[in-house]
């Protein structure tokens, strides 16, 4: 399918990203399908699955996604993170050694992950049964039930926060802390890391039981299996882990996000470099119609090389190495930001460029041959995450996590191909007012220079 639709007379900004290299000689309206069959079911106990059969290897991907993430720290901040941190501390048959051995002898893998809205474990296991039997009662023991020794706890307690003293030193990721501790003030979205000194030292292993016993019940689970198992095989599986969880619990949906002020904030840190990052308030969930646009208009902004920022900022004006831009949808409201690193004497100037560049873009909207660039970036990061089982499984569970239906997978690369630079540009402009921008830099404070002249 062609864009045909009109365009305006190229402004001076227009001409200098109209012209991708990139996109001469290739026909970038030739998309791939995909056709993925997704299995969805719902267990006795409560627990959503999908499923997606895979026969290429003999691997088997399960992907366990509770909502029980930070946003959940009701009773201490860090209890999320140490229940999920304790689960492979033992459980109620095997010591922690004993876990990692079985494991390690069955070549199994096991991963987990803390963020704001949920705690996700994985399991990645070779499919024969003798080897998968063993691996998922191991797994399914890990998670049902957990022993959460004292012991254990006093050793994760210090190393959780010592990761989270690192997390503030790292410039990057304080600047994202510090913006999410304004845009989200006095919400659970407030505090990414989820912990403080206080909280984490006063955590019992009563706390962990009472927690584990809520928020790791079968139906505050979603699960996503993908790999070489029949469907009958695959029921099977997610019947005995949902059977083997505490049952009978649901989170509760979050309070609406609090009104978008606008901010400026420097937090003051010794380096050769200040990270700088510009936030915008971004109340869009990821099944709405327009998400889409906002995605592409993203990727035309600050996703390779030849991305609008990464133009101006670094090949036209040499400030940076890198700039790039993320949507991140969560349940109750989200955010659209920008991060680069700069000097800092040009942290003003690269702000004031950066704020111009996405006025000039949310009033213009993309070219259409940046658009046709953006897409088929998307479809490559589509297709090459259908074609491997991990990554399909990631893909799943975030796709369940924000309620898209089974066929969202199929129709995606179809939809994102129908939209135009109009749809984008008035995506962007219902959606991103430059009006609450927060920008935030974290390092020395020095006096401010002119940015350099750019490179034509």
């Amino acid at each position: 399918m062609h864009d045909t639709t009109p365009t305006q007379q190229p402004t001076e900004t227009n001409r200098i990203y109209g012209g991708l290299v990139s996109a001469r000689g290739l026909d970038l309206d030739q998309f791939e399908s995909i056709q993925t069959q997704v299995h969805a079911w719902t267990t006795e106990a409560g627990t959503g699955v999908k499923f997606v059969e895979t026969r290429g290897l003999p691997i088997v991907d399960i992907v366990l996604r509770f909502k029980a993430g930070t946003v959940q720290d009701t009773a201490h901040t860090g209890l999320a993170a140490l229940t999920l941190y304790m689960l492979d501390e033992g459980s109620q048959q095997y010591t922690a050694t004993q876990q990692a051995e079985h494991l390690e002898r069955l070549g199994a893998i096991v991963e987990k992950q803390i963020r704001l809205e949920h705690a996700t474990l994985s399991l990645r296991s070779l499919s024969t049964q003798a080897v998968l039997g063993q691996a998922l009662a191991v797994f399914t023991d890990l998670v049902a039930r957990p022993a959460f020794p004292n012991s254990a706890l006093d050793k994760i307690k210090p190393q959780l926060l010592q990761s989270s003293a690192s997390r503030e030193r790292h410039p990057v990721l304080r600047a994202r802390s510090e913006a999410f501790r304004h845009l989200f003030s006095g919400h659970p979205y407030g505090s990414p890391l989820g912990n403080t000194e206080q909280g984490v030292t006063a955590v019992t292993t009563d706390d962990l039981r009472t927690f584990h016993q809520r928020a790791y019940s079968a139906s505050n689970l979603e699960m996503v299996v993908v790999g070489d198992l029949s469907l009958a095989e695959a029921q099977a599986l997610s019947r005995q882990i949902s059977e083997a969880l505490p049952q009978g619990w649901l989170a509760t949906d979050l309070p609406t996000v609090p009104a978008p002020t606008r901010a400026t904030l420097h937090v003051e840190q010794p380096g050769a470099s200040s990270a700088v990052l510009l936030a915008l308030p971004l109340n869009v969930p990821a099944n709405d119609p327009q998400f889409p646009a906002l995605l592409l208009a993203s990727d035309v902004l600050g996703k390779g090389l030849e991305s609008r920022l990464m133009v101006e900022l670094r090949q036209r004006r040499g400030l940076t190495y890198g700039v790039h831009t993320h949507v991140l949808p969560l349940r109750a409201g989200g955010l659209f930001t920008t991060e680069w690193e700069v000097a800092p004497a040009h942290v003003q100037g690269s702000q004031e460029l950066v704020v111009a560049l996405l006025r000039d873009f949310i009033e213009q909207g993309p070219t259409p041959a940046e658009l046709r660039v953006a897409r088929k970036q998307l479809e490559g990061q589509l297709l090459r995450s259908v074609a491997q089982n991990k990554r399909l499984a990631a893909l799943l569970t975030e796709f369940t996590h924000h309620r898209q239906p089974e066929d969202h997978l199929n129709t995606y690369i179809e939809r994102i191909n129908r939209l135009t630079p109009a749809d984008v540009r008035t995506a962007m402009q219902r959606h991103l007012d430059l009006s609450y921008t927060v920008q935030v830099s974290v390092g020395p404070s020095v006096e401010q220079q002119p940015l350099p002249a750019p490179h034509q």
